[in-house]
Parts: C-alpha cells; structure tokens; sequence
C-alpha cells in the first residue's frame, strides 16, 4: 500500500469558529474602544469597516498584528492570542479520531490561517502531538486562499504525489474543490448538512470520515 499523508483543516473541522470571532470581532474593537474612548459598539463599526476596507484577498486581512499596528494598539498578538486560548473549543469527536488515525497515517495541518493562530490552538489538549507537519497558506506560501495551487506545493513539500494526500475540510470550495482539482482525494465535512448527501465525499462528522477513509485506503 501506498504511504498515504492524511491532512485536516483547523476551523470548522478541528477547532469550533468561535475563537476567532472573538478575537476580531470583540476583543480588538474592545481595545480600540478603550484606546479612543467610544462605545465598543460604535469601534466594532469602525474596525468592521476597516476590515472591509482592506479585504480578504490582501495578506493583511488575515495577520492580527497589522491590524493592531494600523489601529496603534500597543499590544502584541501572541499576547492577545494567548490570553483568550482558553475559548478555544475543539469538536467533541476529534480526539477519538485522531487518536484511531495516529501512527497508522503521517497527519498534517493544511490551513489557511497563520501559523501563529494554528499555534495556539494546536496546544489545546497538546493537539500538536498528533501532527507531523503544518501547512499555512498565508505564512508558508504568501497566499490568502486554500487554492489548488496550494495543495499542490503541500505536496511538494510533503516529497509525494498529490493522489497520496486525502483532505478533509468545512469549506466546499477551499477544502473540496480546490484539493480534488489539484488532484488531492478530499471530503466535505458539513456539519450543518446543508450539502446533498449523494456525494459519498460529503460527510457530517470526523468518525464519518474515518470510517471512510479505511474503505478507501484498501483501494490504494
């Protein structure tokens, strides 16, 4: 059988969404409030503005400390970062899953955020342990999207063919058709089931998808 690299995105998949909301949607307009002395209603207007401003196909969009800077927050974004880890939740069948899946495939991270986001949330529960490598598109390869491009240059790293790689992601473009058009095997993982359910690469949790990995697997 061929030596098959198993890649899991992070938000939405690993790790619930509600800790990056906070960060940016409550806990930076809170000190551009405090800084300026307005209502932090009337900042999480501005700063939503200023996000919009800058967009997110801009590399700046998705780095925490530019936004700091712009808004001349004196503070660092690990320190923001980590005084919050504590919100960091992650999906209750994850551990299960990856503890069946450790040391029978090589696990890698396959994220679009960067690496100083992915850091702190993989020390939740010492989730690094499970992981032999890490992937950030905006860190490692200067790019804002998960495109097809990406995951062909995971590869790359990775010294494999891209057919040796399966992926599993919450975003149907990003994590689906943008890996299978690399020719990366991949699964949606859709936990709101809003995608039809004839696609046997749909999913609606992690144990799902490992079951179907192992069917898979035994066909390689």
């Amino acid at each position: 059988m061929k030596k098959v690299f198993i890649s899991f995105d992070i938000d939405g998949t690993i790790i619930k969404p509600n800790y990056d909301d906070f960060i940016w949607y409550k806990e930076i307009p809170k000190l551009y409030a405090q800084k300026y002395g307005i209502e932090v209603e009337k900042a999480r207007d501005i700063v939503t503005k200023e996000y919009k401003k800058i967009g997110e196909n801009d590399i700046r969009w998705y780095i925490p400390q530019y936004w700091l800077d712009r808004f001349g927050l004196k503070v660092k974004q690990d320190e923001i970062l980590q005084k919050y880890a504590h919100k960091i939740e992650i999906y209750e069948e994850v551990e299960t899953v990856l503890n069946k899946l450790y040391g029978k495939y090589p696990l890698i991270i396959s994220s679009a955020m960067p690496h100083s986001f992915i850091k702190v949330k993989l020390k939740k529960n010492n989730l690094f342990r499970y992981f032999e490598r890490i992937f950030s598109a905006v860190s490692d390869f200067k790019m804002v999207k998960k495109e097809s491009t990406f995951y062909k240059k995971v590869c790359e790293r990775l010294k494999i063919p891209t057919q040796n790689l399966i992926h599993v992601g919450d975003r149907y473009r990003e994590d689906y058709l943008a890996p299978r058009k690399a020719g990366v095997r991949a699964f949606y993982l859709d936990r709101t089931n809003n995608q039809p359910l004839s696609d046997p690469n749909i999913i609606s949790d992690l144990l799902e998808f490992c079951s179907k990995l192992e069917n898979y697997v035994k066909l390689l």
